[in-house]
């Protein structure tokens, strides 16, 4: 099955409860996507602006730019995340694994879930 998007809901109740491991996963994410591979400074400043909303238990930016994937951070009151991509994808469900593996080892409980942004109930609605 092809995969638009993954969701990584977390059992955390606070933003700060990610920190020191968020800054690895989005390390992980840039890794595995492959992007700023050109301008790995890129990464740095990104990587520092979530830090710091990490850091002030504020929700973080995610990645939501350009590029051929984004992390997503809803806003709700969940600590939670989408691993999102434009087009149905394989990558989605590899990048969302790898991720959710990351987690498991630094000992963050979570549950992955398929496909359930509204946006792609949107898309599939249109067909």
């Amino acid at each position: 099955m092809k995969y638009w998007n993954g969701h990584i809901i977390t059992e955390l109740k606070e933003w700060k409860e990610l920190e020191g491991v968020w800054d690895g996963l989005l390390e992980l994410f840039f890794k595995e996507t492959k992007q700023f591979r050109d301008n790995p400074d890129n990464i740095k400043v990104v990587i520092e602006e979530n830090n710091i909303d990490i850091k002030h238990n504020r929700k973080p930016e995610g990645f939501n730019r350009e590029g051929k994937m984004r992390i997503v951070v809803p806003k709700r009151d969940k600590v939670e995340f989408y691993v999102y991509r434009g087009v149905y994808s394989d990558d989605v469900r590899v990048i969302t694994e790898k991720l959710s593996k990351y987690l498991a080892e630094n000992g963050i409980k979570h549950k992955v879930e398929w496909n359930d942004m509204i946006l792609f109930s949107m898309k599939k609605r249109r067909r």
